[in-house]
């Protein structure tokens, strides 16, 4: 069994709330928000998918260091999506 990843929820929510100099405390408790849902949307199908997705999309999500369950979320969902439907060239 795959575990999820364990991310720094809370240095990340506290980076992006930060971002632009002043501290935001509605932006910190969207991301928390954001963050939980995305959690928790993934965490139930986590171990149904393909292990070199699981590590790329994690790979991606820790991109600022801290890891953001959007970014990993959104990751699979592209991975998906583009496993699904291969494009070709057209000449």
């Amino acid at each position: 069994m795959a575990d999820m990843p364990r991310y720094d929820v809370k240095a990340h929510c506290a980076e992006i709330a930060s971002f632009g100099g002043s501290y935001s405390e509605s932006l910190n408790q969207s991301c928390f928000e954001m963050e939980q849902v995305a959690y928790d949307g993934l965490k139930p199908g986590w171990d149904a998918l393909p292990s070199a997705m699981r590590t790329h999309c994690d790979e991606i999500a820790r991109f600022g260091e801290s890891g953001s369950y959007s970014l990993l979320e959104a990751c699979i969902q592209q991975e998906a999506k583009a496993a699904s439907s291969p494009k070709s060239f057209k000449y």
